[in-house]
């Protein structure tokens, strides 16, 4: 025992000594925000630019909590919604993460769950129906569901024929692509198709491209785009669809910048990221009885700061570190994931129990490949796991063929 907490220490100490290599620009923002331009939402375009030709028609829409008002200004409108359908965390964003969504009424009008028994609608409940608003906010991470809810959609309406309006919304991975293209074994409803643990496209850019590259049939699809926004820049403070969370564990916007580190913690046995706690996302740690330093330090543009936490509901404290970002400006992909294998090292190693420390095949379907847990085990140094993970070049080519948003 002693001597693999002097080998954790030496590996440490070499991280340090990386990050001190490490170029300044990774703390600092290269570039001042864009001046400021007319910026508009997706909902306020449709409702001016293709509502009014399109108000007699019959719709089915799918929201969730930033979205579901949608449903109110619609009806104000006078438009016919005859179906409603609620995704992941249901209607309101209630349920947690895995929790089935039962079918319920929102104001008379059924709201019928693609998370439980089916993941889609049904050819039957579209044929009555003339138009699908598809209005969900993702978070820009493959393994957020809604891109797969997106899928199910798509598929259903061209079966149908029935066109598909989607509203984009910005999210702050947007300016980046980065990760290893989801192994085609590993498909799931974490994942569906090859592309990066960051794809790098809003949701309606994902949209087109799905379309554009037939991994769906053919529909007629229109993205509604959120006017004037920069890739890049800051998520606009628009109420609801950015006051309101898109997930009951991703509140504010650490908590969805941290995610594509974080969220792979859920293929892992023992970990915490801090759901029940009053800052989900926010934090990592093992059971209190496990060996883990208690540093304080800043490493890669991020501060660890020691934290113990006891999520609602368990008996089990916590005992790892607050995460927060010290340098301002957008995601920096390069400094991100490298705190990413320098924690997921971290907890790796302390974790002494005989139970394995990965859900291996669930932890693979979140990343996108084995690789990472055998690179990982090996200790290979953290500079070379980021690269060995950067997003091709032809996804990064691809991608730019389906970009709504300037850089």
């Amino acid at each position: 025992m002693r001597w693999a907490f002097l080998s954790f220490c030496l590996w440490l100490s070499a991280c340090e000594g990386e990050r001190k290599k490490s170029p300044v620009g990774i703390l600092s923002s290269s570039a001042s925000e864009p001046r400021s331009r007319m910026v508009r939402s997706s909902w306020h375009a449709f409702r001016e630019k293709e509502l009014p030709q399109l108000r007699s028609i019959r719709w089915a829409v799918v929201v969730h909590r930033p979205t579901y008002t949608l449903i109110d200004s619609l009806l104000a409108e006078g438009v016919s919604i005859i179906r409603i359908y609620a995704p992941e965390h249901g209607i309101f964003g209630e349920k947690a993460a895995g929790a089935k969504v039962s079918d319920t009424l929102y104001r008379g009008i059924p709201v019928l769950s693609l998370y439980g028994n089916r993941k889609g609608p049904t050819a039957a409940e579209l044929r009555d129906v003339e138009g699908l608003l598809f209005a969900l906010r993702d978070v820009g991470v493959r393994h957020y569901t809604y891109l797969s809810t997106l899928v199910y959609v798509l598929r259903v309406a061209a079966e149908v024929q029935v066109p598909v309006w989607v509203l984009d919304f910005p999210n702050p991975h947007a300016h980046y692509s980065y990760g290893p293209v989801l192994d085609s074994s590993l498909f799931s409803f974490v994942g569906m198709h090859p592309i990066p643990l960051v794809p790098g496209l809003t949701i309606g850019e994902y949209a087109r491209l799905l379309v554009g590259e037939g991994w769906v049939p053919s529909v007629k699809l229109h993205v509604v785009p959120w006017e004037g926004w920069v890739r890049g820049r800051s998520l606009p403070r628009e109420a609801p669809f950015f006051t309101e969370p898109p997930s009951p564990a991703l509140r504010d916007t650490l908590a969805i910048e941290l995610y594509p580190i974080l969220g792979w913690y859920e293929g892992t046995h023992a970990v915490s990221v801090g759901r029940g706690t009053d800052a989900p996302f926010h934090q990592v740690g093992l059971p209190a009885s496990y060996p883990l330093p208690r540093w304080d330090t800043v490493l890669f543009g991020y501060r660890l700061r020691p934290v113990r936490f006891q999520p609602m509901g368990e008996k089990t404290i916590y005992q790892g570190w607050r995460i927060t970002r010290q340098y301002p400006g957008p995601i920096h992909p390069d400094s991100l994931f490298r705190m990413g294998y320098f924690l997921l090292r971290a907890v790796r190693t302390a974790h002494t129990s005989a139970e394995e420390f990965y859900q291996a095949e669930f932890f693979d379907k979140l990343f996108g490949t084995p690789l990472l847990r055998w690179m990982e085990e090996k200790q290979l140094p953290i500079d070379t796991l980021y690269e060995s993970f950067r997003a091709p070049a032809t996804w990064e080519a691809l991608r730019q063929k389906y970009q709504l948003y300037p850089d």
